[in-house]
Formats: structure tokens, sequence, C-alpha cells
């Protein structure tokens, strides 16, 4: 009995840690400048960017994460986010992706992701 409160401490404790470091990944993401927008990767993000305006949920997933890290791109949280919340209403999921860049956006920001949804579902050849 004491053995598994021992154990079930230990579980917890490294649950609470992973945690701690996996919120202060997203902290240090908000601020990250790495990435590289020349050669192959601007290439890459192209062909990627395609396939989003065609309406593959897979491929506007893709189109944040380069938005969010800056390979291909310059990085822009806004438009990251703005991408996200096309893939996910087309399904797919990507709610931790989300709320990760999300929680990097201030309110304006949020609401400028928000009118870039529209201007690029109303712009752009997606695909219902």
């Amino acid at each position: 009995m004491i053995r598994r409160s021992i154990f079930l401490g230990l579980i917890a404790f490294g649950v609470s840690l992973i945690g701690s470091q996996l919120m202060a990944q997203d902290a240090r993401s908000c601020s990250a400048s790495h990435g590289t927008v020349a050669g192959a990767m601007a290439q890459q993000f192209e062909t990627v960017v395609s396939a989003a305006r065609a309406g593959n949920p897979a491929a506007m997933i893709e189109v944040a994460q380069m938005y969010r890290d800056g390979l291909g791109v310059e990085r822009d949280l806004v438009l990251a986010q703005a991408w996200s919340s096309i893939a996910f209403d087309r399904g797919a999921e990507v709610s931790k992706f989300h709320s990760s860049v999300s929680a990097c956006l201030s309110r304006d920001e949020i609401r400028q992701a928000d009118a870039k949804v529209l201007a690029l579902l109303q712009g752009e050849e997606l695909v219902e």
C-alpha cells in the first residue's frame, strides 16, 4: 500500500514536471525567432500553401506550423492562428496547436486572425 502511494506520487510528480516543461516550451515559442525563409523551404511553403488553398486540412495545419515557426515564410503568429482556425473548421484536430498559438497573441491579434480567416475564405480558392 505504501509502495503504491509512493509510486502514484512519483507518477503525479512526473506528469506535473512534463506539463511545466511543455508550458515553458510554449512560452519560449511565443518569442522564438527561428526558421528560414529562403531556398528549398520557401519552395516547400509555396507547395503546401497551394494544397491548403485547395482545401486540404493537413496542408492547412502545415501552413499554420510554417507560419508559427518561420519556415519558408516570415514568422506570423496571426496567420498561423488563422490557418489553424480554417483547418479546425475543415475537421482537423488542431486544438493543442491552436491554443498554444493563441496563448501568444493579444486580444487584438486574435481579432486580426479572425478577420484574416474571413479574408482567406472569401478570397482564396478553398474547397467546401
